[in-house]
């Protein structure tokens, strides 16, 4: 989550600084062959429309952020949870805990309006199609739920992540400490993510 809340203001001061064009700048930098979603030829130009669209979206009330978080999680009981709605879009986040010291952490950003639709930009679309590794882990792009997710590991932590969209408005990352990558999927695989 650390890195989640740097990349948070990193998004407020992009937004600050940054013309009506961001959208369109930031699609311009992607790769033009990471579309998981579209059957177009030109996927960076349906992610620009589709972010186009995300702007026009209604944002998500604390109460439907509150209860895409279930009580719940891979066997875990929810230990803490906060809703909030702030600097333009939403966001919600779960800790669920077992007896044995696992942890399971979820975040949920709504990316309705234009802040959302920045944060999307910044922390899902901007990584598509990258690789890194060292000796304290990876991250990579993955296929994921009929679509892309971005995986990565911790080595120093034991923790596993996994980053997708929802819905064309919901940017869910899951992060399992002491899990294993295969529980994480699972939990994210079993996620009611419903906004209507």
């Amino acid at each position: 989550m650390r890195h989640l809340t740097s990349l948070v203001f990193a998004v407020i001061f992009l937004l600050a600084a940054c013309s009506n064009n961001k959208t369109k700048d930031a699609t311009k930098e992607t790769d033009t062959e990471t579309s998981g979603t579209n059957t177009s030829t030109n996927p960076a130009e349906d992610m620009a429309k589709v972010m186009e669209e995300m702007k026009k979206i209604p944002a998500l009330s604390t109460d439907q952020i509150k209860a895409l978080l279930p009580e719940e999680l891979m066997g875990m009981k929810r230990s803490s949870f906060s809703a909030n709605s702030m600097m333009g879009y939403g966001t919600g986040e779960a800790t669920y805990k077992s007896e044995d010291g696992k942890e399971i952490k979820l975040t949920i950003f709504d990316c309705a309006g234009p802040a959302g639709v920045g944060l999307y930009s910044m922390m899902y679309w901007g990584a598509m199609n990258m690789e890194s590794e060292d000796e304290n882990g990876y991250k990579k792009t993955i296929n994921f739920r009929s679509g892309k997710a971005i995986e990565s590991y911790e080595k120093y932590s034991d923790q596993y992540g996994l980053m997708f969209t929802s819905g064309n408005r919901l940017l869910v990352n899951v992060e399992g400490t002491g899990t294993g990558l295969e529980a994480v999927k699972q939990a994210a695989q079993n996620l009611n993510l419903n906004t209507n």
